[in-house]
Order: structure tokens, then C-alpha cells, then sequence
């Protein structure tokens, strides 16, 4: 279980909560100024999604890496934490507004393959091509030692967050 601030340890390391407070607080900024730049593009659009929409369309997104040719409706529920009925339902919706598409599985008819569809997915490797070009600029103007050390602590926090954080609080 995570300790509270009020009773953290901190142990012989003089970490104060203020420190701690100040960098997830750097880290939210970073990751809403990331996520607004990621948007700009398109942001009309996403004026007319729900939440869950855009989630669902990032989550496609992430699953066509692992299934090219389209996910299945019950890996997307799963995915989700829905049913498959509501997980349909939001398909359909965002297949309507020209985000998704929905095909029938040539191997299975009864099951349906679910991809982004062209616009969603340009915006995508857009965004993503923005954020490596931001990214790039920043580790190269990082010194070589710098940039070994920037890698390494971010690694190492990525996996303390990933593996002692969350559903054990």
C-alpha cells in the first residue's frame, strides 16, 4: 500500500513532499502542454466527442499494433472494461462520424475487425511524428552524460509507477 504524505518516511534521503509534489505536478503539466500540442491539430473535431469516444479511438489505435488487421469487438470490450453490446454501440458511433471502420473478419463472418479509419489514423503518425521531432529536439541539446542519465531515471521511474503503484492503494 502507497504511504500518505503525512506519514511518509522519508528516511536518511531528505526528500521533502514538497519535492515530490513539485515534480508529478512538472510531470501533469508536461503531459497536458504534450497532449493539447498532440490535439491542436484537430481540435474542432474533438469537440464532438464524448471521453470514452476518444478513449475508445486511442485504444484502437494502441490494439492495431498487436492486431494490423483489426481488433475484435470482444478484445476492445475487454480492453475497455465494457460490454460488448457497449463497446458495438460506440463503434458504430464513431464508424458514423469517419473515425473507425468496421469490417467483417474474412477468417471468422460472425466476428467484426475494427481499425482506425484513414483520417484518424494520418492523425495519429501526425501526432506522433510531432511529438518524436519535439522529443529529439530536446535529448539533443542534453549533453551525452545528461542524456544517459534523463533515459535511465525516466526508465527507472516507469517502472516503479507500473509495478508499485495503483491497485494496491
Amino acid at each position: 500500500m502507497l504511504r500518505s504524505a503525512e506519514n511518509f518516511n522519508h528516511g536518511n534521503t531528505g526528500m521533502k513532499t514538497e519535492e515530490a509534489t513539485a515534480l508529478w505536478q512538472q510531470m501533469f503539466s508536461l503531459a497536458d502542454r504534450m497532449r493539447d500540442i498532440g490535439s491542436s491539430d484537430y481540435k474542432q473535431l474533438l469537440v464532438n466527442m464524448t471521453f470514452n469516444q476518444l478513449r475508445m479511438i486511442k485504444i484502437v489505435y494502441v490494439l492495431n499494433r498487436e492486431y494490423p488487421e483489426g481488433v475484435t469487438l470482444k478484445v476492445l470490450a475487454e480492453s475497455l472494461s465494457i460490454t460488448p453490446a457497449a463497446a458495438s454501440e460506440m463503434v458504430d458511433a464513431l464508424v458514423r462520424k469517419g473515425m473507425l471502420t468496421r469490417e467483417h473478419n474474412p477468417q471468422d463472418r460472425r466476428a467484426v475487425a475494427i481499425t482506425l479509419a484513414p483520417f484518424s489514423r494520418k492523425k495519429f503518425l501526425e501526432c506522433e511524428q510531432t511529438f518524436d521531432r519535439q522529443t529529439i529536439d530536446f535529448l539533443e541539446s542534453l549533453e551525452e552524460n545528461e542524456r544517459a542519465i534523463f533515459m535511465s531515471v525516466m526508465a527507472k521511474f516507469h517502472d516503479f509507477v507500473f509495478n508499485h503503484c495503483g491497485d494496491q492503494e
